[in-house]
């Protein structure tokens, strides 16, 4: 649920549904897009990608002194966790629908700093209405108990869940808070670990109901060590799983960071693309843009995905310690956004237990759109069996579940629809992935990098995304500028 590189060709349906790409997004704080001659000469550090990583990354050089330039080449800021006019349906639209939980310290901090935090506002405790399609519900909430039994009441109620089943559960817990090492997991899945906690279908869906969303791969395909990581970090902990769910476009979230930016020197540039790191000898240089431009600076941060940081300095990519990346495989992540005529959700948001759907949300509600309709997205993370269906198809297939799930659906009109997909949204966090994820630093002094992918001890989130751009800083910070790096050298072409 939390992440979104881009898909396919955008295709109508009858006049009442499209199935969006790569949208770039539609508003700009300044009306324009930069042109290369605001392209600044010099700066004291350069972030590459406006993604949640890059924008950290950005603001804690900004915040350090550092006469920073972010550079990004879509028309809003956000990256994966974009967002853009939606002329179809109204409103605004995320790329895909994000939610941020109270343990996502880092990213919270950002949206703080940023003055932007009111706009994902946190429950209190964590309160979430389940749901099946046969018409049963309950509520995964949080009381006032010592951890880990501050879930246990509410677990008690669930009509999926025996009473052998809780207990089984109740022993994967114990066995989960008193876990030493989670590097010694790292090699087998999240269910195999489990054992007979997870053994049948009701108790895997619970241990899904968790790791899905938060992870974007169900638990039998999950690194163990991640998976326990989750529940421990998110779960086991009183007041960490209390839920943020944005209340307008996740690009406005981040769009004062242009202004932070320049008030200290530096510059946030949209629509200017970067077409190579420049590297001096063994040192970062500056970049060059696509237009042609060069911005000269003695530190360089790449954010964003794997394939950035392959396509702006290809040589760096390919070193063997940071190479191992590439063996990374990736997950997808699906959204089907159906506007109705009247509201047909019971609640804002709710999870809907072992089904397709996964989750639902009111983007009405959440936003504040005016109107009697209501537009209801449908959140599917790990989406591998949607992901190449055409767009009529994952319509045709999620309606009936929608009807059975949340019955007011079934009487509404369906006004228009909207598919949006990332085939390859997150990379996969699998068993044995540990030691793929590379850390900021790079073979070439001043050059460091970040992005939700790196290893920052979470699963590929918004979290993971702004402590990668935070470590990105502290790497450069922690190394004199006349320091060599401490990896290996590696051939990159010379500036110029």
């Amino acid at each position: 649920m939390d992440i979104s590189p881009a898909v396919s060709a955008a295709v109508d349906g009858d006049g009442l549904g499209v199935e969006d790409s790569d949208a770039t997004g539609v508003h700009h704080p300044d009306g324009d897009t930069p042109s290369a001659g605001r392209v600044p000469a010099t700066a004291d550090c350069i972030v590459v990608g406006g993604g949640v990583a890059g924008v950290a990354a950005a603001v804690a050089a900004s915040d350090r002194g550092w006469r920073t330039v972010l550079l990004e080449r879509g028309r809003v800021l956000g990256g994966m966790a974009r967002s853009f006019a939606d002329e179809r349906l109204g409103g605004e639209m995320d790329c895909g629908q994000h939610v941020l939980m109270a343990c996502c310290t880092q990213y919270r901090g950002l949206l703080r700093r940023l003055g932007t935090e009111h706009l994902a506002p946190l429950q209190p405790r964590l309160d979430v209405i389940v749901v099946d399609e046969s018409g049963r519900r309950a509520r995964l909430r949080e009381v006032r108990l010592p951890s880990p039994l501050h879930l246990l009441p509410s677990l008690a109620t669930f009509p999926w869940l025996g009473a052998a089943d809780r207990a089984a559960v109740g022993l994967a817990a114990a066995r989960l808070s008193a876990l030493r090492s989670l590097d010694a997991i790292d090699g087998v899945a999240f269910t195999e670990w489990l054992g007979a906690a997870a053994r049948g279908t009701r108790r895997r869906a619970l241990w899904d109901l968790l790791t899905v969303a938060t992870c974007n791969l169900p638990a039998s395909e999950l690194s163990a060590a991640v998976g326990a990581f989750v529940v421990r970090e998110g779960f086991l902990r009183s007041g960490a799983a209390a839920v943020g769910v944005p209340a307008a476009g996740l690009s406005r979230l981040l769009e004062p960071a242009g202004d932070l930016l320049a008030a200290r020197g530096g510059a946030l540039l949209l629509g200017e693309a970067v077409d190579t790191v420049l590297v001096d000898g063994d040192r970062a240089a500056g970049v060059r843009t696509a237009s042609g431009a060069e911005i000269r600076a003695p530190r360089v941060i790449v954010a964003g995905p794997a394939s950035l940081l392959a396509r702006v300095v290809p040589e760096v990519a390919a070193d063997p310690s940071i190479a191992s990346f590439q063996r990374l495989t990736t997950s997808p992540i699906l959204n089907l956004q159906l506007r109705f005529d009247r509201p047909v959700l019971e609640a804002t948001y709710l999870a809907v237990w072992d089904s397709p759907l996964q989750w639902l949300f009111s983007r009405s509600r959440l936003h504040g759109e005016p109107g009697p309709g209501e537009t209801v997205v449908c959140s599917l993370s790990a989406a591998t069996e949607l992901a190449d269906l055409p767009a009529e198809a994952v319509r045709d297939r999620l309606l009936p579940h929608l009807h059975r799930a949340q019955p007011a659906s079934r009487s509404a009109t369906l006004l228009g629809w909207r598919v949006t997909r990332e085939r390859e949204a997150t990379a996969a966090l699998r068993p044995g992935t540990a030691a793929l994820r590379p850390g900021p630093r790079t073979p070439v002094a001043g050059l460091a990098i970040a992005g939700a992918w790196t290893a920052t001890g979470w699963p590929i989130t918004m979290e993971s995304a702004a402590r990668s751009g935070a470590a990105a800083v502290e790497s450069l910070a922690s190394l004199q500028d006349s320091a060599p790096s401490s990896a290996a050298p590696v051939a990159v072409a010379a500036a110029g």
